[in-house]
């Protein structure tokens, strides 16, 4: 009898789902192409991207092709409205009073961190940018180099074997860019390495919430009930909030040892400064509940683990392909006095002014942020009624942006083949490009709040690989490809390391 229940149950929720799929379909088309939706997976199956065959980005080209630059992308039973073009872009990016942060740029992504800056939108996004966005400005992370150098140089010494080929690239990529957030954002080591207790629970973590982001359009009672059956997920967030706790715990017992003027200015003190368990969105300034503190800590740390590890790993992958690039980089160096040689044995150190006067490796950083597939598009929803390109965009639709689109697009960028990594155009034809041509953090004032440590990590980590002479070599089987999880990695590296003379 219970089992018959629960099939009437289940059939009952499968056609109502099906009428109200049909009818949001005959609703919300605004008049734009796309293909047919499926019910439950919209295009997520018939577009290839859940079974595999496309990654995200490669199926926004597909679409773009196939329709032009403006499209309806069903997310499940969610109906997108993409946008292509720069000047869409710009358009959206700019109307901060209209468009603001969607629930769908991180689905589902409430249910493990419901008091996170990434979820808010409104009063709450001001009360916690006003806390976290200071602390990742260049001129707080610019104060770091050192630590980023220190990393880098336990990624050389611990997961670079010379003359051997390496296939693991993604997952050692991670090890570097987690110690880096956790020294610079929390002076805390995380003991990050490849096979380390902390990074495997990372990784499991990510695995859970890319599994119930794919899935947003089940109803959200069915995601709450996997996660509470997950033991492996419990584990894991039992794991974590205990690592939350002991960083919290440090910094208090910190702040408790010395004076105000006397505690460093980075994220994890300035979270702890701003403890006040009567926060509101009322009053900006009022601070952070504890909660919400111990959400940020994890949100950055997730950010740190998953996104500047792709960079990093797709640096790697670019510069495998392209020798010449390696060589213009580290003839740059020596040039500057910062390459280690048969005479200059010691490390040169790096320092803001350093690494500023390196203008063809600040191109290369430039040009993987360009290229690179790391958050290949971004979301925005309507919070009133309003018009883009002639499109009618109704209040609560979501907008999506091809930024790896509009990166690769032949009509902004004029230069070879856009699609082709070429750190050189940036000295011809793509000199002056337009500044909003190049979209890797998103744009207008929710845009990526940890872009300029993204971009110095990167820079710092890749100048110290070629300070260091070491040289990534293309192998058969490094065949590249997309792997979609958070964010779109590498699938497949296999390359060759090789250090040039003395270390």
């Amino acid at each position: 009898m219970a089992l018959l229940l629960a099939f009437g149950i289940a059939l009952l929720i499968l056609i109502i789902s099906y009428v109200y799929f049909k009818w949001q379909i005959s609703k919300k088309a605004n008049g734009l192409p796309g293909d047919t939706p499926q019910i439950l997976f919209g295009n997520l199956i018939n577009s290839g991207i859940l079974t595999g065959k496309k990654s995200f980005h490669e199926a926004m080209h597909y679409y773009q092709r196939k329709y032009g630059d403006k499209f309806v992308f069903w997310f499940g039973t969610h109906p997108i409205l993409v946008f292509c073009s720069l000047e869409h872009a710009k358009a959206i990016f700019a109307d901060r009073h209209t468009f603001e942060q969607s629930p769908l740029f991180l689905p589902n992504f409430e249910l493990f961190c419901p008091h996170s800056i990434v979820t808010f939108a409104g009063s709450k996004w001001k009360r916690h940018a006003r806390v976290m966005m200071p602390m990742f400005k260049r001129a707080k992370v610019i104060q770091h180099l050192d630590v980023i150098a220190e990393c880098a140089d336990r990624f050389i010494d611990q997961c670079l074997i010379a003359d051997q080929v390496h296939t693991n690239l993604v997952r050692q990529c991670q090890t570097v860019t987690m110690n880096v957030i956790g020294f610079i954002a929390f002076d805390y080591d995380l003991g990050a390495e490849v096979n380390s207790k902390t990074k495997v629970m990372f990784e499991n973590f990510i695995s859970v919430v890319v599994n119930v982001m794919f899935f947003s359009s089940l109803p959200q009672w069915m995601a709450k009930l996997y996660l509470k059956l997950n033991w492996k997920y419990q584990k894991t967030n039992r794991f974590l909030r205990e690592l939350m706790e002991n960083i919290v715990e440090q910094e208090q017992n910190n702040q408790d040892k010395v004076s105000e003027q006397q505690r460093p200015k980075n994220l994890i003190s300035s979270l702890v400064s701003s403890l006040n368990e009567q926060a509101n969105d009322e009053q900006v300034s009022s601070g952070l509940t504890r909660a919400e503190m111990f959400d940020e800590v994890l949100t950055a740390l997730v950010a740190g683990f998953e996104t500047t590890a792709t960079g990093l790993a797709w640096a790697i992958f670019f510069l495998s392909k392209n020798p010449h690039v390696q060589k213009r980089m580290k003839d740059e160096l020596h040039e500057n006095d910062l390459l280690i040689t048969d005479d200059v044995q010691s490390l040169p150190t790096l320092t803001k002014e350093k690494i500023d006067a390196l203008v063809y490796c600040e191109l290369v950083i430039k040009e993987v942020l360009r290229l690179a597939p790391i958050a290949s598009v971004t979301t925005r929803i309507a919070l009133q009624d309003t018009v883009v390109d002639n499109t009618p965009v109704r209040r609560g639709q979501t907008v999506l942006i091809g930024m790896n689109n509009i990166n690769t697009d032949a009509r902004y960028w004029h230069h070879d083949d856009p699609t082709r990594f070429i750190p050189e155009r940036y000295l011809h034809e793509d000199k002056d490009h337009h500044p909003s041509a190049l979209l890797a953090f998103g744009g207008g004032h929710r845009a990526c709040i940890g872009q300029d440590l993204a971009w110095l990590e990167l820079k710092v980590v890749i100048i110290r690989l070629m300070q260091r002479r070491v040289t990534f070599e293309d192998t058969p089987e490094n065949t590249g490809g997309y792997e979609e999880r958070l964010t779109c990695f590498p699938k497949k590296m296999a390359i060759r390391v090789r250090f040039d003379g003395a270390q």
